[in-house]
């Protein structure tokens, strides 16, 4: 496996914990499995597949591991990339930290991009950790939002990540929130950097990402399990997220 410089990839055992500790250089973590709780002040972050941190040098912070264990991707942050994000207004000093689809899926290509290690994976691997951090950069949260989505468009989150292989229903989200559909198409971007359909296609991809991992089904009906109405549909939308056709993910996926 190519690992780019800067770029390792941690394991943590189930049910276990770290005691409060820092680091002497600021990282962007990813988990790509698994989940914890970590604490950092007196504040409590949950973390699962699909979230990005940034941590400063020096903060103190601590972790308890879930049943699963957990598997960070840990990316050393170049000073570039801490330049574009303080220009652009990230308040790095505060921790900021986002979970989305869109860093599920720029984790797994990372990964597979890693485990190809051919003449073209330093190239490929640089150009998708520039991605990571324009990403993180845009969807961080902004002096108005550094203490999270209000709890009724949480609850429009969680209703889009139970439902979404079914057909998108904007009035059963805005009854969900208690808020006017425009209110709640608005302010959901603001928070999470996506439009509600983008971000419930971007599910829809990463469940066909997961059943062309672990499940020996056709494309087709991997298709159609996932919400797509044709095998040229879901590749489509696959392409979009992942930059390669589900035929190939699968091939290469470990």
């Amino acid at each position: 496996m190519y690992f780019p410089p800067g770029v390792r990839i941690s394991q943590y055992a189930a049910r276990t914990a770290m005691a409060p500790h820092s680091h002497d250089a600021p990282s962007l973590s990813m988990v790509v499995g698994g989940s914890f709780l970590e604490r950092v002040g007196n504040r409590e972050r949950d973390y699962a597949r699909g979230q990005i941190a940034y941590l400063p040098a020096g903060l103190v912070h601590s972790q308890r591991f879930g049943a699963s264990g957990a598997r960070q991707l840990i990316l050393a942050a170049r000073p570039s990339w801490l330049e574009h994000l303080s220009c652009g207004g990230a308040p790095l000093a505060h921790s900021p930290h986002r979970n989305s689809p869109a860093f599920q899926a720029l984790a797994d290509r990372l990964l597979l991009e890693m485990s190809r290690d051919d003449g073209f994976s330093a190239l490929a691997c640089d150009g998708i950790l520039l991605e990571i951090v324009a990403a993180f950069g845009r969807t961080c949260p902004t002096q108005t939002q550094r203490d999270g989505p209000p709890r009724w468009l949480r609850a429009v989150r969680d209703f889009a990540h139970h439902n979404a292989l079914a057909p998108p229903d904007m009035q059963a989200i805005a009854r969900v929130a208690g808020r006017h559909e425009v209110h709640v198409a608005r302010e959901f971007r603001r928070y999470y950097g996506a439009s509600l359909g983008t971000y419930m296609r971007r599910l829809r991809v990463e469940h066909a990402a997961q059943l062309l991992r672990h499940e020996d089904m056709s494309l087709i009906d991997v298709a159609l399990e996932c919400g797509f109405s044709s095998h040229p549909h879901l590749c489509r939308a696959f392409k979009a997220v992942y930059r390669v056709t589900p035929s190939y993910y699968r091939r290469h996926a470990s």
